[in-house]
């Protein structure tokens, strides 16, 4: 296998040149640079990644620490974040946490010891203190003093979503997410704001008596039964605005299973984009958030710390995409 020395030799120049053109720091005149690039393309050199990274203290790896890559928009919002961030010449790891601060400190510890470049931040947990803020650290859909985030724009999903089921005719509706935290705790993500937005549409067009269901934070499947029954007693309810499409999913299933037609006798929204039918043989009407635009956000972001720019807040616009739901 060639060596650097063997690119040096044949290009007519030392070892510390070949690094700089390698490692692109420092000043080496362009005909140099260029001939160095075309031995190296031409014997086929593989710079070593290892000693690269400990000579630039940096080893291209961006880890993204996320609740659960199984979840279906966490899951497309990943495989674009790989794409854009491989533009910029970094590789993507992937942390679940499961909800678990334990793991979140763990992983957290590997950009402060220079084992990742940056990191990606998705969390539910009250984790602000042990955030080293001098860090680069991008923070998805949650707000942290000092912490850059990008996030889609949620109030006005919710917003989008209180207009279309009242412009449908709803006279009764229904919010239902694993909003638990509530608006006042120190844990806020942008999340919440769906809620918020719904409620203050509904409430500035005379819906003020919204009903407001929680569920546990961290269930994006399956609806406790006390959801399902809370849906049943309240057969006035015409329509749903759901956090996800994957609660929305569940609660369709399970009006369903009960009599009611979606979405004649009830209309549901949820929120993602409705990118899979989800098992219910219908398309779902959905706030669509882009994980495009969203990966794109975060890569520029993620590039901004190395190029010593400011790295500004992203709120990436959202939609409403027609379904058969509602």
């Amino acid at each position: 296998m060639p060596s650097i020395k063997d690119v040096a030799r044949k290009a007519g120049v030392g070892i510390a040149t070949v690094s700089r053109v390698i490692n692109n720091s420092g000043y080496v005149k362009q005909s140099t640079r260029e001939k160095i690039e075309k031995v190296i393309q031409e014997i086929g050199y593989v710079p070593n990644e290892i000693a690269r990274s400990m000579l630039k203290q940096k080893n291209n790896i961006v880890a993204f620490i996320i609740p659960n890559s199984t979840h279906l928009f966490f899951g497309e919002l990943l495989y674009h974040v790989e794409l854009e961030l491989f533009k910029y010449g970094y590789k993507l790891m992937v942390c679940n946490s499961s909800e678990s601060m334990e793991k979140e400190l763990e992983y957290l510890d590997m950009l402060k010891n220079n084992r990742v470049d940056a990191i990606i931040l998705l969390t539910n947990n009250d984790i602000e203190q042990y955030l080293n803020k001098d860090l680069p650290l991008i923070s998805f859909d949650r707000k942290f003093k000092d912490v850059p985030f990008v996030a889609s724009d949620n109030y006005q999903g919710g917003i989008l979503a209180a207009k279309k089921l009242i412009d449908l005719g709803c006279d009764h509706l229904m919010f239902i997410g694993d909003d638990a935290q509530g608006d006042s705790t120190p844990v806020q993500t942008e999340v919440t704001k769906r809620r918020l937005g719904f409620m203050s549409y509904a409430k500035e067009h005379h819906h003020s008596e919204v009903i407001n269901i929680e569920y546990p934070l961290g269930n994006y499947i399956n609806i406790p039964e006390q959801v399902h029954k809370t849906v049943l007693e309240h057969p006035e309810v015409d329509g749903i605005f759901a956090i996800s499409d994957a609660v929305a999913c569940e609660v369709i299933l399970n009006l369903e299973k009960h009599g009611k037609r979606v979405p004649e006798d009830v209309k549901v929204i949820g929120f993602d984009g409705g990118r899979s039918f989800l098992n219910l043989g219908k398309k779902m009407t959905s706030i669509s958030q882009s994980p495009e635009q969203i990966a794109h956000a975060i890569a520029e972001s993620i590039h901004s710390f190395y190029a010593n720019e400011k790295v500004e807040n992203k709120i990436i616009p959202v939609t409403l995409t027609n379904g058969e739901t509602a």
